[in-house]
């Protein structure tokens, strides 16, 4: 219970957060489209194994809809839109999306697709150790199965590209900008939130090992962001 009620604050303050930014209709639509989708395509892979390997999660994990716990759309979807903002800085220089080509949709779809996937390097080992879910084959990366990396990619690029769709079909019928200083302000939390979230797995350094991922995949990310975020903030204001 503690994990799913964790997850939904997460998820709501995602929400609120992404209701001042762009919106309450484009946030419904990202967090509706995450969570349906991030569902049904588990929801297949754990009764199939053919997404992400052979695996189930326990009690720990809290309540369930059929073999998937509420938490994980949930988490899911907080982490997504913590990626799409940073994503987008990568690509535009600005926390929200300039360009809505359709090259511009699928590259930033791949990159936001492994950037996610990376964000898992981290939560599938602590996971894995502290019993929350259970690879019943094993794997060779602490626990965890390569093919369950591969499948979460896949299902990230599949969410990414629906959601970036649905994004510009907004921005057609009015383009979302980030107008005032208090919008242009908040939009350095979802950066702020990514390293937070990365941060414990510095000290929790599984096996001697993750620290090190985490500041690799997660760090050099994180301060990239941080660094676009603050060029483009000062910018505005002059």
């Amino acid at each position: 219970m503690t994990v799913m009620f964790g997850a939904l604050i997460m998820l709501a303050l995602m929400g609120w957060l992404f209701t001042k930014l762009i919106g309450l209709k484009p946030t419904l639509e990202f967090i509706g489209a995450g969570v349906v989708i991030a569902w049904c395509l588990e929801d297949f892979g754990v009764h199939t194994g053919l997404i992400f390997g052979h695996y189930y999660f326990t009690h720990l994990m809290g309540p369930k809809i059929d073999a998937i716990p509420v938490a994980i759309p949930c988490m899911w979807v907080f982490s997504m839109m913590m990626i799409w903002v940073i994503v987008n800085l990568f690509m535009d220089g600005t926390p929200l999306p300039s360009n809505h080509s359709n090259l511009r949709i699928i590259c930033g779809a791949i990159i936001e697709a492994l950037l996610l996937t990376t964000f898992d390097l981290n939560g599938d080992p602590f996971s894995v150790q502290n019993h929350m879910w259970v690879w019943t084959n094993g794997g060779t990366y602490f626990g965890v199965p390569i093919h369950n990396y591969v499948g979460w990619f896949t299902v990230a690029l599949i969410t990414f590209l629906v959601h970036g769709y649905i994004y510009r079909h907004d921005n057609t019928e009015a383009p979302i900008t980030l107008e005032t200083r208090g919008q242009q302000r908040l939009s350095i939390l979802p950066i702020l939130l990514y390293g937070l979230m990365n941060l414990p797995y510095i000290f929790i350094n599984v096996e001697g090992v993750l620290g090190l991922v985490t500041v690799y995949f997660a760090g050099i990310p994180f301060l990239v962001a941080l660094w676009l975020w603050g060029k483009w903030y000062f910018a505005q204001q002059h």
